[in-house]
């Protein structure tokens, strides 16, 4: 399965990392990008102004994305992953997993058998 990631502080780029996939199936999300197969994104947890560029990227591919997995920090509450879930909601796509951080060693298995299963 294709991933689609965008990273601000880095916690996302490192838990891309440990999933080792294979490059030609690993796109970081920006203004230019476009995918025409099916993929799963990887986002962190900001305010939208923060993430413009994934909602862009969302607006022109969402037909094709899967799911999204999500990271954030617990310690915020009610506002954990709460950018997935409103981009979940805007182009009804399901949250297929969370994480806090840049994962565990737990997360990046999870993860792994998602993305095998599609």
């Amino acid at each position: 399965m294709n991933i689609a990631f965008y990273s601000v502080t880095r916690q996302v780029s490192r838990f891309v990392k440990k999933l080792n996939l294979s490059e030609n199936r690993v796109n970081l999300i920006s203004d230019t990008l476009t995918l025409s197969e099916p993929f799963i994104l990887i986002i962190p947890t900001y305010e939208k102004d923060v993430l413009q560029e994934v909602w862009d990227f969302m607006s022109d591919n969402a037909s094709f994305c899967q799911g999204i997995i999500a990271s954030g920090n617990r310690n915020f509450a009610e506002f954990y992953i709460y950018s997935a879930k409103d981009m979940s909601a805007a182009f009804h796509v399901p949250i297929l997993y969370d994480f806090e951080f840049n994962g565990t060693t737990e997360d990046v298995a999870a993860v792994n058998a998602i993305l095998e299963s599609y």
